[in-house]
């Protein structure tokens, strides 16, 4: 067992590697016990990592002056964040559309686009959303998660084939095996249960229950747990089937990389508050006067609001009592706060909710507020967690392959990974016009009506729409290619057009109704 990465605090999550050449029964536990010990490292770091977003951010200083005005004034800038991610990136699920046409040159793909659907139609029984968004924040906040695909054992109607499950990080890891390739040697997934824990350890042979690390359950032991029946049964899908996403490629959390400047921000808004409440809670001073006493004979110092009766002394002198008040000026210390504000923000590569755009334009909204980084960044991740979704996709459609309960001509058997690409959608309403005048120009130009709906990157159920769309666009399609074989035209051409205007490869948004392709369809 090998660790490969530094273990520095906070710095992302350890991948967690085994030195043996295959996982088998005799060498399981081993596997299982070396890889505990970077995993509970891990499981610390995610734990503080989940309660640091939740608000428990003890600020990192200790008052020495005043103590008895400690004001700890929490800004919890990383709930920010994170929503803000949750939001942008994983506020449409991912879109599993019909990769590309591979049929012979001028058949349809209808059956493909019919089993896309399908395919959809299982997840959204699986309540695929509402798992996702509990995917999205684990990951957003901890780098690393889960998810188990299983052959639902007794389906009913409307069910899908599948189970899936968004497994806690602080319960569930893989193991790699340590070569070139990084394989996936095991998934683990445990549970606790009267001061025992359960270990279901996924092989691509077979699926393991240990008991506390140390032995096998073989059935014998059946007031443990319900499913240790089924220890050492052969592993249905022949590939381990959790799924391990990342986040980033060093498998850090959103705003794991600031907490410092994040603790920082902590101090200098509880020190604010310390500042204005020492300020207006100033000492007193007083000359030639008394002051009540208590019962133990102590004087009583003046408080807020009490009136202070005083008289002048037989020898002339005046009484005084005023409040010791510093003239404090705060301008260079809020601008210092909203600089480590604005600081974090950009370095996280979230956008200032109160930046002004400028416009309302494509160009003019995604320069404003650092949104032309945030789509680059959020691009590359999009790219990192999509192999993850291949692999999820990959076991989903085994227990669809292997499920009595799908019959053997609907088009999901026929359905296979290579042709069901994973696209993110991030829903844009801005623009809108420009959206469709492109789509329906690319459409008019004899670009594929799949190809063109993907491109504009407009509909959160992308499946959906080519299904019900795209039949409609190609029928169109034909009957413009007839059109110009016979040697019609749709456009007048000519110096004496009344409106030579009218049909232009290019439309914008002034002319989007009377010059779409699809207004007679």
């Amino acid at each position: 067992m090998s660790e490969k990465r530094d273990s520095v605090e906070f710095r992302g999550r350890r991948k967690i590697y085994t030195d043996v050449d295959k996982v088998t029964r005799d060498n399981v536990i081993y596997v299982l016990r070396q890889s505990l010990i970077y995993h509970n490292q891990n499981k610390d770091d995610v734990t503080r990592l989940i309660s640091f977003e939740k608000g428990n951010q003890p600020l990192m200083r200790e008052k020495s002056v005043r103590k008895d005005i400690d004001i700890k004034s929490i800004s919890n800038l990383a709930h920010q964040i994170t929503e803000f991610w949750l939001g942008y990136f994983w506020g449409n699920h991912m879109a599993f559309v019909q990769k590309s046409d591979k049929h012979p040159k001028g058949s349809r793909p209808e059956d493909n686009d019919s089993a896309i659907t399908l395919f959809n139609e299982m997840y959204d029984a699986e309540d695929m959303e509402m798992k996702d968004q509990l995917l999205a924040y684990y990951l957003e906040v901890t780098g690393t998660c889960c998810q188990l695909i299983d052959i639902k054992r007794d389906p009913q109607d409307g069910d899908a084939a599948f189970d899936l499950v968004t497994l806690d990080p602080r319960y569930s890891f893989v193991v790699y095996y340590s070569n070139a390739y990084e394989r996936q040697a095991m998934g683990v997934s445990y549970s606790e249960f009267n001061n025992t824990k359960i270990y279901t350890c996924i092989t691509e042979d077979a699926v393991y229950r240990i008991k506390d690390a140390l032995k096998i359950v073989d059935g014998k032991e059946q007031d443990i747990f319900w499913h240790v029946e089924r220890s050492g049964e052969a592993n249905p899908f022949g590939m381990i089937n959790i799924v391990e996403f990342e986040r980033s490629t060093d498998r850090t959390g959103v705003f794991e990389r600031q907490i410092d400047e994040l603790n920082a921000l902590n101090i200098l808004e509880s020190d604010l508050c310390n500042d204005v409440s020492q300020t207006t809670q100033a000492n007193w001073w007083g000359n030639d006067i008394e002051l009540d006493k208590d019962d133990d004979g102590k004087v009583k110092g003046p408080q807020a609001g009490q009136w202070i009766l005083t008289k002048t002394n037989g020898n002339g002198k005046q009484p005084n009592i005023k409040g010791l008040v510093l003239n404090y000026d705060y301008t260079g210390v809020l601008a210092n706060i909203q600089a480590k504000h604005d600081g974090i923000l950009e370095r996280t590569f979230t956008p200032k909710q109160t930046e002004q755009s400028g416009g309302s334009t494509t160009g003019a909204t995604s320069l404003s507020s650092g949104w032309t980084a945030t789509e680059a960044v959020a691009c590359k991740q999009a790219q990192i967690i999509k192999s993850a979704y291949k692999r999820r996709n990959q076991l989903a459609l085994i227990a669809i392959h292997k499920s009595p309960d799908v019959p053997q001509d609907s088009p999901l058997q026929r359905l296979k990974n290579s042709d069901i690409d994973v696209r993110p959608i991030r829903q844009k309403t801005f623009d809108m016009a420009t959206k469709i005048n492109s789509l329906a120009t690319m459409v008019q130009n004899m670009v594929h009506p799949r190809i063109a709906m993907e491109a504009i990157d407009f509909f959160p159920n992308l499946a959906e729409a080519v299904e019900d769309s795209v039949p409609k666009m190609l029928k169109y399609q034909d009957a413009l290619l007839a059109s110009k074989k016979s040697g019609g035209s749709t456009e007048k051409k000519g110096d004496n057009d009344p409106n030579p205007d009218k049909k232009r490869n290019m439309q914008d948004s002034s002319d989007q109704i009377e010059n779409s392709p699809l207004k007679d369809l």
